[in-house]
């Protein structure tokens, strides 16, 4: 099968696409064919990756994906739903350690366990379910498990159009929070339009702390200055949900401000899929390239102008 491997420490250029063997599973494995995996242009400097020694492992790409069962371990519960021919949507937390294998799901063939992958929502399309994973289970957790956002609220989301924004801003109004984003192009606006946000702030125009005041939830997906505007609106008891990595020093040491890493959880983008399938919610994909093309794809991820999420196909699609 086809791989796409880094080699870091570096970027774009250390993306190679090579030729290797399908991976053997393990009894509480499945082997998925993958059909598309989502592109995360962060993974290229995760510092995951690092050996105590100093050198760095070479991972295959690739934190979530979707695909088609091929093989199912022996261990793998027979009520899980998962068997040959399933259509699923996976999400492999590589950020936690584990002894299991950190290749994702840019390859022809990709392995994770079972509990790491639930049945794709019937209504999308497998490209569409490999944009899903990491980005929605990211707002999920931030917005739910963390904030504790509810219905009245008023929820502040930064680079409203980006992958994983957008699915804060439709969680905030599924919930019926009064949700706030901030962009600066007309693609954005015309987008956050369409997903009923209440209002739209052009932050070129206009510091946040200027404009607002008594936000109850920020869910932050820039940092930097944005943050400390952001900081400047919230209420006494609110919350600012950083994304983009621990929060510098300075915003860091304000007790309203929650640095978290997402991790799988079965339950939560089941009901993300249910979500999904009643019309709740539905991913917004920027841009689908081919396999061959992955370094365009992270390149295009790495200008931080893509509105939703970027998506490569496998090898065999």
């Amino acid at each position: 099968m086809q791989a796409v491997r880094h080699h870091p420490p570096g970027g774009t250029e250390k993306l190679r696409i090579a030729q290797e063997a399908i991976p053997e599973i393990d009894d509480d494995e499945v082997l998925v064919k993958v059909h598309a995996a989502s592109v995360i242009w962060m993974e290229l400097y995760w510092q995951i990756y690092q050996k105590d020694d100093g050198t760095y492992k070479t991972p295959i790409l690739g934190e979530d994906y979707s695909g088609v069962i091929a093989k199912v371990g022996s261990k793998a519960p027979s009520d899980s739903g998962l068997q040959v021919g399933t259509e699923v949507m996976v999400f492999m937390s590589k950020a936690f350690p584990t002894k299991r294998s950190i290749n994702g799901g840019m390859a022809g063939y990709a392995k994770a366990h079972f509990s790491k992958m639930v049945n794709k929502p019937r209504s999308l399309s497998l490209t569409d379910a490999a944009s899903v994973p990491l980005s929605a289970l990211t707002a999920w957790q931030g917005l739910f498990d963390h904030a504790k956002l509810a219905a009245g609220q008023t929820l502040l989301v930064t680079g409203a159009a980006g992958p994983t924004a957008i699915w804060a801003v439709q969680m905030g109004k599924m919930v019926g929070a009064r949700v706030v984003g901030t962009a600066s192009s007309e693609q954005s606006f015309e987008l956050l339009k369409s997903l009923g946000v209440d209002q739209i702030l052009n932050y070129k125009q206009a510091k946040l702390d200027s404009v607002l005041e008594n936000v109850d939830v920020v869910f932050d997906t820039v940092s930097g200055d944005t943050s400390r505007q952001a900081l400047k609106t919230l209420r006494k008891d609110g919350i600012l949900l950083h994304l983009v990595g621990k929060p510098p020093d300075d915003i860091g040491r304000d007790p309203r401000v929650i640095f978290f890493i997402v991790d799988m959880d079965a339950e939560q983008l089941a009901k993300i899929g249910d979500s999904i399938d009643k019309g709740k919610l539905k991913p917004v994909v920027d841009s689908v390239f081919d396999f061959n093309d992955v370094v365009e794809a992270f390149k295009k991820g790495e200008t931080g102008h893509a509105h939703g999420k970027i998506v490569l196909k496998g090898p065999n699609v």
